[in-house]
């Protein structure tokens, strides 16, 4: 099976003239509007004003139809320069950039983690932030568990707070009766360290929370590649 990207576009004969980036420009608009849930391909053809049919000479499936928005949307993350500062400043300005997107876009983040990032725009991503983290002498395998949890801490923080959070906020607070369940759950002994962040911790803003974890992550991957 042929990837979306290998397909020649069909040649623009029928009025309304279409194409591909007007397919994926009326899909990120039914995102924003309603979530992915929202973008299927009768609801693309109708705000394009077209038959669905008309999407097939295009796409074979709803699956080319998100591949097309991942890439996208990844499209719009602005890579940092190439070669300014050492890897941990460039891997801190790729996450913020790639933060920026999502929080512009909440559904990309479920996008994030499930399609396979063959598109252009995926690739040139994909090869600035192997770039970042490569040096003379590194082994692949530890390249790729470097960028690996440098993704999976990216992904799935973004997930934590973009996916549990209401539109608006800045970080996941529980209902005050889910506080008061909460205080009751811990207070018995069974969960001492779970009371005792109860008790002493606080709320932690999104930014706060996602820049602490990263250094952590930074961490890590420092005592790897040293």
């Amino acid at each position: 099976m042929s990837v979306v990207w290998e397909r020649p576009e069909p040649s623009r004969r029928h009025r309304p003239l279409l194409d591909r980036p007007a397919i994926v420009a009326a899909a990120g608009a039914l995102a924003d509007a309603g979530g992915l849930d929202a973008v299927t391909l009768r609801g693309v053809a109708a705000r394009l004003d077209v038959l669905p049919m008309r999407l097939y000479r295009h796409l074979d499936s709803r699956d080319d139809l998100l591949d097309l928005l991942a890439d996208a949307t990844c499209g719009e993350i602005a890579l940092p320069a190439a070669g300014v500062g050492d890897w941990r400043a460039r891997l801190r300005a790729l996450a913020a950039a790639t933060v920026l997107v999502a929080r512009r876009h909440p559904w990309y983040v479920s996008l994030l983690g499930s399609r396979p990032p063959y598109g252009p725009h995926g690739l040139a991503y994909q090869e600035w932030l192997f770039a970042a983290l490569d040096r003379p002498g590194l082994a692949v395998t530890e390249l790729m568990h470097a960028a690996d949890a440098f993704l999976g801490y990216l992904i799935g923080q973004l997930h934590l707070e973009l996916l549990r959070v209401p539109a608006g906020a800045t970080a996941h607070v529980p209902a005050p009766a889910q506080l008061s369940y909460l205080a009751r759950a811990v207070a018995g002994g069974r969960h001492p360290t779970l009371a005792r962040i109860f008790t002493e911790g606080r709320q932690l803003h999104a930014t706060e929370a996602f820049e602490a974890g990263l250094e952590i992550v930074l961490d890590g991957i420092a005592a790897r590649l040293t």
